[in-house]
């Protein structure tokens, strides 16, 4: 499939935030503000990926209270600490091979902390 050359820069953006997705909500919230008005689908890939990467701090912050503040299942949030990031490259990098293609990502978990017209 060939793209031109507005379509290509498009999906690199899209597929660019859902890479950046791996360094926290912060960047690919700013992406969502910088494109919300120009480019519908980048701002929509950029909401979804910072709504993923809040479920995932969130997820780590959480394992890490479990880990220090409850010692008989202290294990649970350690295992927790090593498997929630596993998760969120795996499906960071799916959500980003999917927009690459031109086609909207759906992660398995998230919250909507920014919210578009979906």
């Amino acid at each position: 499939m060939t793209y031109t050359f507005h379509e290509r820069e498009r999906t690199v953006r899209a597929g660019a935030v859902h890479l950046l997705a791996l360094t926290g909500p912060v960047i690919p919230a700013a992406m969502f503000f910088a494109s919300r008005r120009s480019d519908r689908f980048t701002a929509g890939e950029a909401a979804k990926a910072t709504n993923f990467a809040a479920a995932a701090l969130f997820a780590f912050l959480l394992a890490t209270l479990v880990r220090i503040f409850v010692p008989l299942v202290g294990f649970v949030g350690t295992l927790a600490q090593w498997v929630v990031p596993v998760v969120a490259v795996y499906c960071c990098l799916a959500g980003f091979r999917l927009a690459r293609r031109g086609e909207p990502a759906q992660y398995p978990i998230q919250f909507k902390v920014v919210k578009t017209d979906d």
